[in-house]
């Protein structure tokens, strides 16, 4: 779709004011050819006029908010918070409040994917609850590489088992606020199986922790599902949906759709006997095991040890027994 310039904010917000003073003229006009000019409107009126006259007049400072910050272009000029530079307001509801956003003119690459921050890397934890607690076994176990994390849960009915993966695609934050109390957010996305309409969920997940030995909590606000993409790198499916999540969960609580929710408990280093594996169609849970190479060649190590070993015994028991045969002919 060719990119169209958005239209000024500030614009728009004094074309919507000069409206409604348009409105509102016709309408006390309307009233005072009545025999009982109605006096609510009359005030309405001129409350209206003054405050337009003191906007107008630049004595009101106008709020702007930026990348990530919350916005709305559709209140009076006094109330509003518009977004600056060339960044547009994007909300789920006209009128409601939304999050300033920049403005793409065409598609760029596809987004980079980050490093989680260092608080999580190489983390095993059991998910005690989760928001879907009706259809996983708890609990189920979640891994943390570097760059991604899997899950593996049975379901309450039946033997399948749900695998899963997701990868971190926007520059993330970690705010620490004191010893292990800190808050992580990024754009993310994930997949998992079985799935019937074979989707890529594109998210923008916080993790956080309250302090020593608390659960961390895992909070996902979906922001698009992409049925068919299983086949198609994470980054591609989710590049036409990439945003700058807004700055920390209670933000995204209070803008976004309702979220998914885990809490992780028992969380300890991953050991070297499980890692991930990248595929095409997102990661696997793969049992870490030498090359064959290096296993025949660490077979032929222990083999040739051990014979050596057995020479060496051997050789000594009959060394010591030629002494003593020496010594019995001496005597």
């Amino acid at each position: 779709q060719p990119f169209v310039e958005p239209v000024s904010i500030l614009a728009r917000s004094r074309a919507r004011r000069a409206a409604q003073t348009s409105v509102s003229l016709r309408m006390a006009t309307l009233s005072m050819r009545t025999h009982r000019p109605n006096p609510t409107l009359v005030l309405i009126l001129a409350a209206h006029l003054i405050r337009s006259g003191v906007v107008a007049a630049g004595e009101t400072e106008q709020r702007f908010a930026q990348e990530g910050e919350k916005c709305n272009d559709n209140l009076s000029p006094e109330y509003a918070v518009l977004c600056e530079g060339d960044m547009e307001c994007r909300t789920r509801l006209f009128g409601g409040w939304g999050v300033c956003a920049r403005v793409e003119s065409d598609a760029g690459p596809p987004p980079m994917m980050y490093n989680f921050p260092d608080v999580v890397w190489h983390l095993r934890c059991d998910v005690a609850w989760c928001s879907h607690f009706t259809k996983y076994a708890l609990p189920y176990s979640v891994e943390f590489g570097t760059s991604e994390y899997q899950w593996v849960a049975d379901f309450v009915e039946g033997t399948a088992k749900e695998l899963g993966a997701a990868v971190v695609l926007g520059k993330p934050y970690l705010r620490v606020n004191q010893t292990d109390v800190w808050e992580a957010g990024y754009f993310s996305a994930n997949r998992f199986t079985p799935n019937p309409m074979n989707s890529t969920l594109c998210s923008c997940e916080y993790l956080s922790r309250d302090g020593p030995g608390s659960p961390i909590r895992n909070t996902d606000y979906q922001i698009a599902q992409v049925p068919n993409s299983a086949h198609r790198p994470f980054a591609d499916v989710c590049a036409p949906f990439l945003r700058a999540c807004p700055v920390d969960n209670r933000t995204a609580f209070d803008l976004l759709d309702v979220p998914f929710n885990e809490m992780f408990t028992n969380c300890l280093p991953v050991t070297e006997e499980v890692f991930f594996a990248r595929t095409s169609g997102g990661s696997a849970l793969v049992q870490a095991a030498p090359s064959p190479l290096w296993a025949h060649v660490s077979n032929a190590l222990v083999i040739l040890g051990f014979s050596v070993f057995a020479l060496g015994v051997a050789f000594g028991v009959r060394g010591v027994m030629a002494q003593d045969d020496d010594q019995d002919g001496y005597l």
